[in-house]
């Protein structure tokens, strides 16, 4: 598809200098038509003009139109005008049949992009002080999909989780786990620190500490050990690639990081002293107000820490980095990306993700075995990981997420997923009946209904771009729902192993084309394919 719009592109940019000497600048013109009926690609560019050429629209476009026609022969069956303006493109049979053949002899390779960007993607980054939540849970798998439609778009991604092992949290954990190991050992009642952490499962770590003898001054790392691994089973569970690297909060202050990027902003004037603090001059930079970085008491404030932890990042030489937030982070942004223009580089270089909140709705009762909060484990265990992603990838990152856990467990149309789902299992059905897996096929035999559902299977290009440019996974979750909508109405309106013979092949070829383009959507999601319901 890339070619073709970068082809129709350029037609529109000479009909546009030719007929109304104007230059247009934008690197692609066409845009997905908001229905199918209307065309396989729109142009809204006779409605921009129109102020400027103080001409109607639709004058604009039937000039335009006139003057393609012949440019695009080649490309499209027809071209039409529709009301205030847009400029409609029906794809030529010719155009779809070599799109359809090259897709079933490249797969997932007819989408996929190369030589982007190096990219650095941050995400859950949750304190080891405890297991993930289903908050996190949704921000380890927003932040796993974007990484993996970033990669299948051709960036080079690194994945982070950055641990924040040091600070006050984390001496109030481990004195908690402390308290449970006392605990254990005599049995006198549980004296937990003040703001000490109540979930049971301190109980196995203490317990674990017990079991191994492990000394006193070793129970913060062990402790922490312990989460992690907690932690990383639920991602696990989650079906998240790996970390590629565990950046430690600690290692990064005891490296002298911290005190290094303090030097370096110091150097360039941004660092003064007040009120016996340190403050970094972030206003200079379109902060609200100027940030402490080390307080009266000698002490550095975790903004200390970001300001490092960001510039290591940018040190290591990435084109683009991408940091998944929670809601109640939203007010830390304009300080972070004041420290990143202070280093020298654009907004642009960062890109911040808000995720937001999550609450579970079902008429079941989960259990809370982390105190207050139900654990991703629980969710995972109780609807599965294709359902969890599934779900999380459903709203917009900025949308706060009502998680029906009863829907996602429903094995009926009325579930989404299993309503996605379900194509590849229809049509693996009807593969096994045929016994027949020639690619061969006559485009001519094909009906209107044929050609409408393989023109819906190329609109997966926008989605995927969409997706891409946003890093919004829930585009390519709309995608797949309205591609399932179409084959189960077409399924429905056609029988594939009835009637003509090259007619029945021709289907099985278009139905081998959708499953695989289902199968290369649900695999960037990191979704299951289902062959059997």
């Amino acid at each position: 598809m890339g070619p073709i719009l970068l082809k129709l592109t350029q037609y529109l940019k000479e009909v546009v200098k030719s007929e109304f000497d104007v230059d247009l600048a934008e690197s692609v013109l066409w845009e997905p038509s908001a229905k199918l009926e209307f065309g396989d690609l729109s142009a809204t560019i006779a409605l921009k003009l129109a102020k400027q050429l103080e001409k109607s629209p639709v004058d604009i476009a039937e000039i335009i139109k006139s003057a393609l026609e012949e440019k695009i022969k080649d490309v499209a069956d027809d071209i039409r005008i529709v009301k205030p303006g847009f400029i409609n493109i029906f794809l030529s049979s010719r155009i779809l049949s070599g799109m359809l053949d090259e897709f079933l002899k490249s797969g997932r390779d007819f989408f996929k992009g190369k030589d982007g960007r190096k990219v650095l993607i941050e995400y859950v980054s949750a304190n080891p002080t405890g297991p993930l939540s289903v908050a996190h849970g949704r921000q380890a798998v927003v932040g796993d999909a974007i990484a993996s439609v970033l990669e299948f778009c051709g960036d080079k991604v690194t994945r982070e989780y950055y641990l924040n092992d040091a600070g006050t949290q984390l001496t109030i954990f481990t004195e908690s786990v402390k308290a449970w190991v006392i605990h254990l050992r005599t049995g006198n009642q549980l004296v937990l620190p003040d703001g000490g952490y109540k979930g049971e499962y301190l109980r196995d770590v203490a317990q674990a500490a017990i079991d191994e003898n492990i000394a006193e001054d070793d129970i913060t790392s062990f402790s922490v050990q312990k989460m992690v691994d907690v932690i990383k089973a639920s991602c696990g569970a989650l079906g998240l690639k790996d970390f590629d690297i565990w950046f430690s909060q600690q290692k990064l202050i005891d490296d002298g990081h911290v005190e290094g990027a303090i030097s370096f902003l110091k150097d360039k004037g941004l660092i003064y002293e007040d009120t016996d603090a340190v403050w970094f001059k972030s206003t200079d930079f379109g902060d609200d107000k100027d940030r402490v970085i080390r307080k009266a008491d000698g002490d550095l404030t975790y903004f200390a820490s970001d300001i490092a932890y960001h510039k290591d990042k940018l040190d290591r030489g990435y084109d683009f980095l991408i940091d998944l937030w929670g809601p109640d982070h939203h007010g830390y942004i304009a300080r972070v990306q004041s420290a990143i223009k202070a280093m020298g580089y654009p907004d642009e270089m960062l890109k911040v993700i808000i995720i937001q909140l999550v609450t579970l709705k079902t008429k079941e009762r989960m259990s809370k075995r982390a105190g207050k909060m139900i654990l991703v484990s629980e969710l995972v265990d109780d609807v599965g990981k294709d359902a969890a992603r599934f779900y999380y990838l459903s709203r917009r990152n900025s949308s706060h997420l009502e998680f029906d856990v009863d829907l996602a467990k429903e094995a009926s149309v009325n579930n989404p997923l299993y309503y996605v789902q379900y194509v590849c299992a229809r049509i693996s059905s009807i593969m096994r009946k045929a016994e027949w897996s020639d690619n061969a096929y006559d485009f001519s035999v094909f009906t209107d209904d044929d050609k409408f559902l393989l023109r819906n299977l190329f609109q997966f290009y926008f989605a995927l771009q969409k997706a891409y440019s946003t890093c919004e996974p829930v585009f390519i979750i709309e995608y797949l729902k309205s591609l399932a909508a179409v084959f189960h109405k077409f399924y429905e309106c056609n029988r594939v192993l009835e009637g003509d013979l090259h007619l029945m092949r021709a289907r099985l070829v278009l139905l081998r084309a959708v499953y695989m383009l289902m199968s290369c959507g649900l695999g960037v999601l990191g979704i299951s394919v289902v062959d059997e319901m």
